[in-house]
C-alpha cells in the first residue's frame, strides 16, 4: 500500500507566517490555483484521509477532483499553539514565553498548547488509523492531506531515508511524499517527492 502524504493549500496565515493551528481558516484563491496546478501531476488514489480543519478539505477536493470517498481523522490535525496562536515573528519578539520557547522549542513548557511529544503521538495514532484502516477496506493507495506540522512531525519520526534534523522535512503547500508504510516499526519509506518539493 501507498501513501500520498499533502500538504494544504495556501493560506493568508502562511503567507504571513502566522502560527495557525487550530484555527479554522480556508484557502486563499492562490492556494486553489497551486492546487489545481498540481493535482495533475499526482497518482490515482482510492479514498482521501484529512485534518478535519477546512483548508485540507479544500485542498483534497482539488487535489483529486473526482475522488468522492474522504474520511476526516481528528488526529492528523495541526499542532496547538497556545499562546502563539495566530501570531507572527514580529508580533512575538518581545514575548518572554517566546523567547524561551524559541531556545528550546519543543512547547513543553507553555501554559497551553501542544508539547512536540504530544503532536508526535497524536500524528502517530492519526496515520496508524489511516494505515489500518485502508488495510481493512482494500485500498492500494490513499491520499492524506494534512498540515505542515503533521508532515514534519511524522516524516522527522518515521521517514525513510532519514534526514538530519525536524526541519528538513519541512515541505512546501500542495506538496508532500509518495510513502511506502510498514509497520513495527513503523516507518514510512519515501518512493517519490509530490508537487513542489524540491527534495
Amino acid at each position: 500500500m501507498e501513501l500520498a502524504l499533502m500538504r494544504h493549500g495556501t493560506t493568508q496565515g502562511n503567507l504571513e507566517r502566522r502560527f495557525i493551528g487550530v484555527t479554522d481558516i480556508p484557502i486563499l484563491p492562490e492556494g486553489e490555483a497551486l492546487a489545481r496546478r498540481v493535482a495533475p501531476t499526482l497518482p490515482a488514489v482510492d479514498h482521501i484521509y484529512h485534518s478535519p480543519l477546512i483548508r485540507c478539505l479544500q485542498t483534497a477536493a482539488l487535489l483529486w477532483p473526482d475522488q468522492r470517498g474522504y474520511t476526516p481523522v481528528a488526529d492528523l490535525r495541526e499542532t496547538d499553539f497556545g499562546p502563539f496562536e495566530g501570531k507572527n515573528h514580529e508580533e512575538l519578539q518581545d514575548d518572554p514565553l517566546y523567547q524561551r520557547w524559541l531556545e528550546h522549542p519543543d512547547m513543553a513548557n507553555l501554559p497551553v498548547g501542544e508539547s512536540t511529544p504530544e503532536v508526535l503521538r497524536r500524528v502517530e495514532r492519526g496515520i496508524r488509523f489511516v494505515i489500518g484502516d485502508a488495510e481493512r477496506r482494500g485500498f492500494s493507495r490513499v491520499g492524506v492531506v494534512a498540515h505542515g506540522g503533521t508532515l514534519m512531525a511524522l516524516m522527522s519520526a518515521f521517514g525513510r531515508p532519514q534526514r538530519p534534523s525536524y526541519y528538513d522535512w519541512m515541505c512546501k503547500n500542495c506538496s508532500g511524499w509518495l510513502v511506502r508504510p510498514s509497520e513495527e516499526p513503523l516507518t514510512l519509506t519515501v518512493l517519490r517527492p509530490l508537487g513542489e518539493n524540491e527534495r
